[in-house]
């Protein structure tokens, strides 16, 4: 992280990289079945090839128990095997390997059923996560309300000889990143770690698709400072360890480095001219 310190809006942080559903802990109403068939989601891969390793073990058993039968079917082990006994040693083997064959077709049509399920769940989360981003960013407020805000409050910070700060965030969404839908789900959850950090006086703004903007009455660039720190560890929480996108944070400040509405909008707003 970077930190800056410069008259026109330092950058307080910057990052640049190099999301996914989450399986539910204990596999709710997939785990109602006992022993092998408490599979849960997280585990599938795990319990096929634990299922592939039992049905080679199996296949060694029958494959050995079927060698020695044939063998005292011979000259030299007939002697103590009677017909009758062989006969039902047969039979025995074969009812033993269709049982066994049968219920590792089932168990593999179980894992089968379970990664389908967990690739539609996968889907259906994403696209409600996508959604719910998607509408959070149109609920927020537009550069029109950040002027009139920003106007008021400025005002305000004059005639009370107090300060005010407003950072500018800008969000550069991953190369990986190319849907609507994963972008909308990067700055919905950036927003969200921005929001959290957000005091009950303070407000924030949609500048551009990427670009915020966050005012803060009555802080000064020092208290801006570290509330963009702190701003910038949220974001670095809720970007994953995917690196879904970059950021960097610029702190204006009235009066140390705009004296009117007019030239911290224009500090602010910056990045979107770019």
């Amino acid at each position: 992280m970077n930190i800056g310190n410069h008259q026109t809006g330092p950058v307080i942080a910057e990052l640049r990289p190099p999301s996914s559903f989450v399986a539910p802990p204990h596999g709710e109403g997939l785990t109602d079945m006992r022993v092998f068939d408490r599979v849960r989601l997280q585990d599938i891969d795990s319990r096929g090839r634990q299922l592939w390793g039992l049905a080679i073990v199996m296949i060694i058993v029958l494959a050995i128990g079927l060698a020695l039968h044939m063998f005292a079917l011979s000259s030299q082990g007939g002697l103590w095997l009677t017909k009758r006994t062989a006969r039902e040693g047969i039979v025995a083997f074969c009812v033993l390997a269709v049982l066994f064959a049968g219920y590792l077709i089932d168990r593999l049509i179980v894992i089968a059923h379970l990664r389908r399920e967990l690739s539609e769940e996968r889907k259906r989360n994403m696209e409600l996560r996508a959604q719910s981003n998607k509408e959070l960013l149109e609920t927020l407020f537009g550069p029109n309300q950040f002027c009139d805000r920003l106007a008021l409050e400025l005002q305000r910070a004059s005639k009370s000889r107090q300060p005010l700060s407003g950072l500018t965030i800008s969000l550069e969404v991953s190369q990986d990143i190319s849907e609507g839908e994963e972008i909308y789900s990067a700055f919905g959850e950036a927003v969200k770690a921005m929001m959290i950090k957000l005091r009950g006086e303070d407000s924030i703004y949609q500048f551009s698709s990427g670009v915020f903007g966050l005012l803060l009455p009555s802080t000064g660039a020092e208290l801006a400072r570290s509330v963009a720190v702190r701003v910038a560890d949220a974001l670095y929480e809720a970007m994953g360890v995917s690196k879904r996108y970059s950021f960097d944070i610029r702190v204006t400040n009235f009066p140390d480095h705009a004296k009117t509405a007019d030239e911290m909008e224009k500090l602010m707003r910056e990045p979107v001219a770019r």
